[in-house]
């Protein structure tokens, strides 16, 4: 049995977690559109620099308190599925100086 080294085995777990993000912005893309909003990934997930212990932060942009509950949970859901951790909050909730920051490296789902 061949040991593995901790670099080796955070860049396996980063790489499945690149895996595994490709597969949310899928299904996010998918319910957005379903249900009539966006879905935003910011932070190394949107820049493309996953790292083994990297989150995912998403922004929900959806018109209404119901459309928001019911896209948060799905987001919710799909984190947990694939093993993701997560921060989620609604656009809306967000001061204009935290999306300034945010915003221009952004992706929108769909």
């Amino acid at each position: 049995m061949a040991v593995r080294t901790l670099a080796e085995r955070r860049a396996a777990e980063a790489a499945a977690k690149v895996a595994a993000v490709h597969e949310l912005r899928r299904t996010l893309g998918e319910r957005a559109q379903e249900i009539g909003g966006r879905y935003v990934l910011y932070g190394s997930a949107a820049r493309g620099e996953l790292r083994w212990n990297s989150d995912v932060d998403l922004l929900l942009d959806f018109p209404d308190g119901d459309a928001t509950t019911a896209a948060w949970g799905f987001a919710e859901d799909e984190c947990a599925r694939l093993g993701l951790d997560y921060d989620i909050r609604p656009l809306a909730w967000c001061e204009p100086r935290f999306l300034d920051h945010v915003l221009p490296g952004a992706r929108s789902l769909p």
